[in-house]
């Protein structure tokens, strides 16, 4: 399902936002301990703040899966990252059109050219907690990927409050499988036992 996108992005930086690519092998302890396996991987990376965005490891896979197996419809996703989920979904035949909302212009920049996208992608710079949608616009699947570590503070400010924000935007009279899900929300769940 999901792309190289090793493969397909080049490394490449604009304003604060660098694309890097890297590699862990037998001798990068932490990552063997937190569960990476060896290879080639890619990551957005906010030098200002000195943190990762996203990465193409297993565990941003696994923590998308359920969606990009489950996107349908009309799709509206927050937060572009490297693409590794827009790629993943734009070619199902059973998903009709994706916006994507980016809050970075240095993103877009970055990541936007270098994508193969398909004429169901829209990609627009907006943040996700002030767009306005137009009128009637209505959605099959709404994701929300803007987080680049889960907690309860993440959960209970910025998530419960997108789900607030987007819930009315979704198309249940039409569709019993419409749905909304943020990036992390079922591991803090889980860990809450919510």
């Amino acid at each position: 399902m999901y792309k190289d996108m090793v493969s397909i992005l080049k490394e490449g930086e604009s304003g604060n936002i660098a694309l890097e690519k890297f590699e862990i092998t037998k001798y990068d302890f932490r990552a063997i301990e937190e569960g990476i396996p060896f290879g080639k991987y890619i990551r957005l990376y906010d030098k200002k703040e000195n943190e990762v965005i996203m990465s193409d490891t297993p565990y941003e896979k696994n923590t998308n899966l359920d969606f990009c197996i489950d996107a349908h419809g009309n799709v509206l996703i927050g937060g572009l990252g490297i693409g590794m989920i827009l790629l993943a979904i734009q070619d199902k035949k059973e998903v009709d059109s994706i916006l994507v909302l980016e809050k970075s212009k240095d993103v877009i920049n970055l990541i936007s050219p270098q994508l193969p996208l398909n004429k169901k992608v829209k990609i627009i710079q907006a943040d996700v907690f002030e767009w306005n949608p137009p009128e009637n616009s209505l959605y099959n699947c709404i994701y929300m990927d803007i987080w680049n570590y889960i907690s309860w503070d993440v959960f209970n400010r910025d998530m419960m409050f997108l789900h607030k924000k987007y819930e009315s935007l979704l198309d249940r009279e039409h569709d019993d499988n419409a749905f909304m899900d943020c990036w992390g929300e079922w591991e803090i769940k889980q860990r809450y036992e919510m």
